[in-house]
């Protein structure tokens, strides 16, 4: 049961009348300790203390009065007299418990924890069944986080005091700090049902619900705690964070300014509304957050990258380099350093850059895109074998990454290394379906121009208008972009079409459509940071613009960033379900995901919408294939050869349709017509010889195999597949000697170990049969079942 309120002043009024009539010198003592604990609660504090000290003169060791004078004397900041107090009643034995408590408190405001503890300790001992004792002591240990410890005082609190609100309220906060929030949000609902009025209260429940995903009943906490009080900073705050996490960037705008508006120093507020404000495209207004946010905290080191962002995005690299080294490297030094890269080499500066994304990969060696930039630096610098082997270095990681397979196909030949193209082109066509070199560049635009609404075709003399009309104004962006997506992909005028970009953007800096063929052209440069940035930009203007989605999808997917990819792919086909590249890309995909039926409905639904496109079958037919039914496959390679008779991946794809489809002789009959029309690839003359030997016809193997190896003398699998041929012919030295030959170039090929096993194992090489086959299950265990396939056993 709660105390009768009755107004302060008519409290005191009956205090001062009665002490001028009682007589009895403890109701005296007992009148002049209220009155003092009445002048306390006003903040007459002096008052205070001369009443608690006349009602000890008058009645020694009263208890009321000597916790006032300690609580007073402590609160005039004289602790130690406050604790001497407080000792001699401790020494004279009067109400020990509560006393203790009064010291803890005491003790805990000036910083003796260890002291405040053991108080509490002792005083619950003396009285397990204290309340107030519990909370004090589950308050403590709250603040020295020891959550567990307090949950069960405050159990124990509630059990003695049900109907008190602020009890619930504690042990929620606790549960929230044990990450229990189900059961936080239980508590505070108590608390609330108690004392629904306290915005606090609410609050905390929010956050609870935030805790466990649940974002809407989070944010109508909030609502509630901001109708009781308007101003409270942590609600405004949570209101606007839950909006921007929830997807709703106007509304959390919006909640941002009333943030602001009503604690302008909130720096979090400044740069999160920045953010949204960039995915609006209003990069102006977003600049002018991050530039308030670092007024008000010039070395918050999240608010100077965030900026240098934005400047890198405005093409104001010498402005973002300055807030990087302003920033430093914080808590994700590699991310740090691969944006000072990107920053140093859009400006020119090659050899920084190189030093920048080098750093960056001591902390991530794994990221694909600074790999790609630290090759880009190398190239830039004119270090060519070093961005060779820069570019190499991220096809090991992501062998179909398109620009590092550009780029280093176009280094080769100047290098004088054109011969070792065709062996990373091989590789391409067996594991991407992608076997013709350049096809993997040809296939991207073709896609890309594929996804793209195309302009209707101009009429007769729609270009020659355009030019007339921008040689009266040069600065018209509508017409100038507009020439640029006529001009663009035309080898003779490229330069052109990169003018009018340039100028379009450097009038209005956030069109769209400008910022999308400027995003394709980076992408076509292999700069596909640049790309992905112009397309985020695009989509910040243009949110469902199906053009700058596809770019960012493709963007992203060049990168090596697949799942992103996947999830963009995803966004395009959202606005635009019938996007035939969109499919056709996410199909892709999903396939060298070996997500295979999900990439079967995507190449389904392509080919529904475009049955010309070569593409389209060849990307299906290798599904089946991996699906295990090269029967269905057969039929799809085969109607993409009639759409593209010179398809080099489709005519390989064709010939491992028929052989796993045990049809051999057509195999060879296919192979025999690539070898016609490329005679000097030594992996066609290769494959026909290992299909002849797996199908039986070993003597017509060994001559397709010494072709081969005319061609590539130093090239393992090769020399695999002749070493293959003998062993099943029955000349044991000479497979082992090719064997050898293999593995002295490649000692992880797990097949030539298992093939020289059963080479020594027949010759009665025990021993070394017994190491051969150890060493094959290491590197590859699926080695057996090759060699079963082959005819081989051992």
């Amino acid at each position: 049961m709660g105390e009768i309120e009755t107004p302060r002043g008519e409290r005191k009024a009956a205090c001062d009348e009665a002490l001028r009539v009682e007589l009895n010198r403890g109701d005296r003592a007992d009148l002049l300790a209220s009155r003092g604990w009445l002048a306390q609660g006003e903040g007459a504090l002096h008052a205070a203390l001369r009443d608690f000290e006349t009602a000890l003169r008058t009645t020694e060791g009263h208890l009321a009065a000597l916790r006032g004078r300690a609580a007073v004397l402590s609160e005039l900041g004289r602790h130690r007299e406050a604790e001497a107090v407080l000792a001699a009643g401790l020494a004279a034995g009067n109400a020990p418990a509560s006393l203790l408590v009064d010291r803890a408190s005491l003790r805990e405001r000036r910083g003796d924890l260890a002291g405040a503890r053991a108080d509490l300790d002792h005083g619950l001992r003396l009285d397990p069944s204290s309340a107030w004792a519990r909370v004090a002591r589950a308050r403590l240990l709250q603040g020295l986080g020891e959550h567990d410890l307090a949950l069960a005082d405050f159990d124990m609190a509630i059990e003695l005091e049900p109907a008190i609100a602020s009890h619930h309220y504690r042990r929620g906060m606790s549960l929230s700090a044990l990450k229990r929030p189900a059961e936080a949000v239980g508590a505070f609902e108590r608390a609330l049902r108690l004392e629904p009025a306290v915005p606090q209260s609410w609050v905390e429940r929010g956050r609870a619900f935030e805790a466990l995903g649940e974002l809407e009943p989070a944010l109508a906490n909030y609502e509630r705690a901001l109708r009781l009080d308007p101003r409270n900073e942590t609600a405004l705050s949570r209101r606007a964070l839950v909006l921007q996490r929830s997807g709703r960037p106007l509304r959390a705008i919006k909640a941002y300014d009333v943030l602001i508006a009503t604690h302008p120093a909130t720096v979090f507020a400044f740069n999160n509304r920045a953010l949204l404000l960039i995915e609006q495209g209003r990069q102006a207004e977003a600049l002018r957050d991050l530039d308030q946010l670092l007024a008000l905290a010039p070395h918050d080191g999240n608010g100077l990258r965030n900026r240098a962002h934005l400047l890198l995005s405005l093409g104001r690299n010498d402005e973002a380099l300055r807030d990087l080294d302003r920033a430093g490297p914080g808590r994700d030094a590699p991310a740090w350093h691969g944006m000072r890269g990107d920053a140093l080499l859009a400006l020119g500066r090659a050899a920084p850059a190189r030093k920048a994304y080098e750093l960056a990969l001591q902390g991530r060696p794994d990221d694909l895109a600074t790999r790609f930039g630290l090759a880009m630096a190398e190239e830039m610098l004119g270090e060519r074998l070093a961005a060779l082997a820069a570019y190499g270095a991220v096809l090991e990681r992501e062998p179909a990454h398109a620009g590092a397979i550009e780029r280093r196909e176009a280094l080769l030949p100047v290098l004088g290394r054109s011969i070792e193209v065709w062996p990373m082109r091989l590789a391409a066509f067996i594991h991407a379906a992608r076997t013709q070199f350049g096809h993997e560049r040809a296939a991207f635009w073709h896609a890309y121009h594929a996804a793209r609404p195309q302009p209707a075709a101009p009429t007769r003399d729609e270009l020659a208008e355009l030019d007339a009309a921008l040689a009266v104004d040069g600065l018209d962006v509508t017409r100038l972009v507009r020439r640029a997506q006529f001009r663009i992909g035309q080898p003779q005028r490229d330069a052109q079409a990169r003018q009018d970009v340039a100028t379009a953007l450097a009038i209005e800096p956030d069109h769209p459509a400008a910022l999308v063929l400027r995003a394709r052209l980076h992408f076509r440069d292999g700069v596909f940071s640049e790309s992905l940035a112009d397309s985020e930009a695009a989509l910040r203007r243009a949110p469902r613009f199906v053009e700058a989605l596809f770019q960012r999808a493709r963007a992203l997917e060049a990168r090596g960033q697949a799942n992103a990819a996947l999830s963009a792919y995803d966004q395009v086909l959202a606005v635009a379900p019938s996007n035939h590249a969109a499919l056709l890309n996410r199909g892709q995909l999903l396939q060298r995901s070996r997500q295979y039926q999900r990439a079967l409905v995507d190449f389904d639904a392509a080919l529904a919408i475009d049955r010309e496109d070569a593409d389209g079958w060849l990307s299906r037919a290798a599904v089946r294939l991996a699906l295990g039914e090269p029967e269905a496959a057969i039929p799809d390679y085969r109607a993409a050869l009639t759409l593209a008779p010179h398809r080099i991946d489709a005519a390989l794809g064709l010939t491992q349709a028929l052989v796993s489809a045990q049809q051999p002789s057509l195999a060879i009959d296919e192979l025999g017509r690539l070898i016609k029309r490329h005679p000097e690839q030594a992996g066609f003359w290769n494959m026909r010889c290992l299909i002849r030997a797996v199908s039986g016809q070993v003597a017509g193997a060994l001559p397709d195999c010494e072709e081969a190896l005319r061609l590539a003398p130093n090239q393992s699998g090769v020399l695999h597949t002749r070493a293959l041929v003998q062993l099943k012919h029955g000349d044991l030295d000479g497979a082992i000697a090719d064997y050898d030959r293999a593995l002295s170039l490649d000692a992880r090929l797990g097949q030539a170990w298992y093939g020289r096993a059963i080479a020594h194992q027949r010759r009665g090489d025990a021993e070394e049969a017994a190491f051969d086959f150890a060493r094959a299950r290491d590197l590859d265990v699926s080695a057996g079942e090759r060699y079963r396939a082959y005819g081989v056993t051992p």
